[in-house]
């Protein structure tokens, strides 16, 4: 606790707290932009190390635009919309809260992520979606179950921020599903509708 109290105390945090309370919607912008460019680099010289790194700009700015113009405003809006619900609803057990986030908003804000990681490609996103999206949502759960814990009890204003630092880890899971190489995609999707025919004979 006297930590978190010194570092609020430093001028930097008092300047983003400032542009938070001014400008909201811009600041978790981009923050949120910021840091997913710090998760993909981080996931491409995990990628990459055992061999020179050559920085995939292309690839890290189509991560940004998905944070700036989707998940940062879509946040925003999200944990407003929360609180309500939990009021009007009596519900206050952050279990209870967790489990709803991943259970209903996650499945759709994932599909969403990858389907726009294949388009902005100018790939088909259906085998990315049924390839990816099932290990991406067990990701999630195990991930925010536990960072989701810290969100819900934190100001509504600062949660944006919280999650974005969070997700400078998850963010690399993300960037590793939604640039998973397509031919591996396509052999497991393959897999599947043999296995599902071979079933249904």
């Amino acid at each position: 606790m006297m930590v978190l109290r010194a570092l609020q105390r430093t001028a930097p945090v008092r300047a983003y707290a400032r542009s938070l309370e001014t400008h909201p919607l811009p600041t978790k912008c981009a923050t949120s932009g910021a840091l997913m460019v710090v998760s993909d680099v981080m996931r491409q010289k995990l990628e990459k190390r055992d061999e020179p790194f050559h920085w995939d700009a292309a690839r890290s700015s189509r991560l940004a635009l998905w944070a700036v113009a989707f998940h940062a405003p879509y946040l925003h809006w999200l944990h407003p919309w929360y609180e309500r619900i939990w009021i009007k609803y009596r519900i206050r057990s952050t279990v209870v809260k967790v489990a709803l986030d991943q259970a209903l908003m996650a499945p759709p804000f994932l599909f969403c992520f990858l389907t726009y990681s294949a388009l902005a490609e100018g790939a088909d996103p259906i085998p990315r979606i049924r390839a990816q999206l099932p290990a991406l949502w067990t990701d999630s759960v195990w991930f925010w179950s536990l960072a989701h814990c810290v969100t819900f009890n934190l100001p509504v204003p600062v949660r944006v921020l919280w999650q974005d630092f969070a997700r400078i880890y998850f963010g690399s899971l993300m960037s590793l599903r939604a640039n998973a190489p397509l031919a591996a995609t396509a052999v497991s999707v393959a897999k599947g509708d043999e296995l599902r025919r071979h079933k249904s004979r």
